[in-house]
């Protein structure tokens, strides 16, 4: 009996380092859906980033106003003028909106335009995803908020060739015209056997289009995607917080996801097999 194998893309921010990030990603998981045989890795990439100088930043601008392609704030969930109130009255009050959004647009530049010594980030960061993907072979990829962008990225412009049992996309900016247009377009992924895009509805990097099923079509149009509404976030310490990667690994519905699978792979004895997914947290 094979336990499953979980990869973790983080998102924006600076984080520890590789080994007690994860460490974090794993109690987190572990807390609610406890699943004997359990093996994770990550794709980490928060070094690149905080080696990333203000120069960087500017030249990566600079190479996307060149070509034409440069992004604005990240718009309001509802392009009206009541759209736009709300969206200045949230960026005026919420420290953690002005800090997710002023980090995602950051990253958008550095991700598509940015460089280190003589390559792309771009392209230095989808090395090691493919390093991690075809050495360890996951069952599961969990993503969140950028990481979404890279593993979408990674599925549609690498030749991994592998299969996915289940893609769960966690505060993602998918939804963005500007970053579907980068990444390739708007095609379900092959090797995709299940995709979960769980959101809450205040996390600034979902705007304005926080659903990807009208996106990311199937081959004959179908909405292959879950899109998920989970309310009122909360980080490890308890603060309300919409775009934290805690908050969203401790959601229902991420948590069902990982029993689902678990359970048709009968890694519980039958004894110890919860009686719903409500009863992960008592498993153990």
């Amino acid at each position: 009996m094979s336990g499953l194998r979980v990869v973790y893309i983080h998102g924006i921010h600076s984080h520890p380092a590789e080994a007690a990030y994860r460490a974090e990603w794993d109690a987190a998981l572990r807390r609610l859906a406890y699943v004997p045989e359990i093996e994770t890795k990550m794709v980490y990439w928060a070094d690149i980033r905080s080696g990333v100088t203000a120069a960087m930043v500017r030249e990566a601008k600079a190479r996307a106003k060149a070509r034409g392609a440069l992004h604005r704030r990240l718009p309001p969930k509802s392009n009206t003028p009541l759209g736009y109130a709300i969206s200045f009255v949230l960026h005026a009050i919420d420290p953690v909106i002005r800090r997710v959004t002023k980090g995602l647009l950051t990253d958008v530049y550095l991700y598509f335009y940015g460089r280190t010594g003589a390559k792309d980030i771009r392209d230095v960061i989808l090395d090691r995803m493919d390093a991690v993907m075809r050495d360890f072979r996951p069952d599961i990829v969990i993503a969140h908020s950028w990481g979404s962008v890279i593993v979408y990225d990674y599925l549609m412009n690498r030749s991994y060739g592998g299969e996915i049992e289940a893609l769960i996309t966690a505060g993602s900016p998918l939804g963005q015209e500007y970053v579907q247009t980068h990444v390739g377009g708007h095609a379900y992924p092959d090797g995709v056997r299940r995709w979960l895009n769980i959101f809450d509805a205040m996390d600034p990097a979902a705007w304005p289009d926080r659903r990807l099923a009208n996106d990311f079509a199937g081959p004959r149009g179908e909405r292959l995607i879950r899109d998920i509404e989970v309310p009122s976030l909360h980080d490890e310490d308890g603060h309300r917080d919409a775009h934290s990667w805690y908050g969203y690994l401790m959601t229902e519905p991420l948590q069902n996801e990982i029993f689902r699978i678990a359970a048709s792979r009968n890694l519980w004895p039958p004894t110890q097999l919860p009686a719903t997914a409500s009863d992960l947290g008592r498993v153990g």
